[in-house]
């Protein structure tokens, strides 16, 4: 059974954003579903590892799996409210999430052997804030290393992460990783009140082998 070079673990969610006042439209979405289908759409054999609800909702993220050939068996469908992204205005950025589909994804209804097969293993956003997925999806973090696969990490900050965000599971996945991806932003958050000559030092003092994408926004 051929399984996929690249596993990306996570949210996928609605974006119900407002554009003019009373308008609304829906957006698939989430950073690591993102992630997935800009892999498997560049040639490498992908799979998001995620659970999505069985309405509408959780149809079209299905459907839009699919269209990007990612590897279906990885995505789980569970009877739950869906997952979804509130934006009641872009400028300035306001947002809150509701549904819970995605904290009932299950690690062991993955397919057998996955891992074996498995190159690089993908975490970021706010699965890694929301329990109990967040300490699901370290333990295979963890297991992915221990096995030999290479990590990547994007923290992608969002209003759900706290202190022990910052304290435990940042760090925890900073360690591990092979290669983080981050922006001025997320660094500002969370390293509060150092420059970021001194935030990049402390990342550097976690992980001083990593590779490092440091991005800056609309200005790369």
């Amino acid at each position: 059974m051929v399984l996929p070079r690249a596993v990306v673990f996570g949210e996928a969610l609605t974006d119900l954003v407002q554009g003019t006042p009373g308008q609304w439209k829906g957006y698939p979405g989430g950073a690591p579903w993102n992630v997935a289908r800009a892999l498997s759409r560049l040639g490498v054999s992908s799979a998001f590892a995620g659970a999505v609800s069985i309405d509408s909702l959780g149809d079209e993220i299905v459907s839009q799996s699919e269209a990007a050939a990612l590897d279906m068996r990885f995505i789980q469908r569970v009877d739950r409210d869906p997952l979804v992204a509130i934006v009641p205005s872009s400028r300035p950025p306001r947002y809150f999430f509701a549904g819970d589909a995605d904290l009932f994804f299950d690690p062991d209804l993955m397919p057998e052997g996955w891992i074996n097969q498995a190159e690089l293993c993908h975490f970021s956003c706010i699965s890694l804030a929301r329990q109990p997925l967040a300490d699901r999806l370290v333990k295979i973090a963890q297991q992915a290393k221990e096995a030999g696969k290479r990590i990547s990490y994007d923290p992608n900050w969002r209003n759900l992460m706290d202190s022990h965000y910052r304290e435990q599971t940042f760090p925890t996945m900073t360690t591990l990783a092979d290669m983080i991806k981050l922006s001025d932003e997320d660094l500002r958050q969370i390293y509060p009140g150092l420059t970021e000559r001194q935030a990049m030092d402390e990342l550097r003092a976690l992980n001083s082998q990593a590779q490092i994408l440091f991005t800056r926004g609309n200005t790369g």
